[in-house]
């Protein structure tokens, strides 16, 4: 009976932490650049977008750790923070990505190359 208790603890720790990081991606469009609890300036990068190449799709975005290149792949989610206007936010595109707005990136966990997982773009 305590291998059992000991076994279910374990389980539900487990399972509690893949929801709390499931939840946290189910609602990170709706939180704004710079806002996201556990996440912003951890484990993401701030800064500005430098430029755009929509051929290699890359994006070159400064911040205070200097100069970062980021591969943009068909799974990385964009979104417009429209939070500023008092607006929700949206889904965005590459095209959205312009130089001189004001990013916050998460890249892929325990990629090579730095691989852009979502990328949030202030809509001004």
């Amino acid at each position: 009976m305590l291998n059992y208790c000991l076994a279910l603890g374990i389980v539900i720790v487990a399972l509690g932490g893949v929801l709390e990081a499931f939840g946290q991606e189910a609602t990170e469009m709706y939180i704004p650049i710079g806002q996201s609890p556990g996440v912003s300036s951890k484990s993401s990068l701030l800064g500005t977008i430098e430029s755009v190449d929509p051929g290699k799709r890359t994006l070159t975005v400064s911040g205070p750790a200097g100069t970062r290149k980021f591969q943009i792949t068909d799974r990385t989610l964009i979104w417009i923070d429209r939070s500023h206007q008092k607006q929700r936010n949206q889904t965005g595109a590459l095209a959205d990505l312009q130089p001189g707005r004001k990013v916050e990136i998460k890249p892929e966990e325990g990629a090579g190359q730095a691989i852009a997982k979502w990328i949030k773009v202030d809509g001004g």
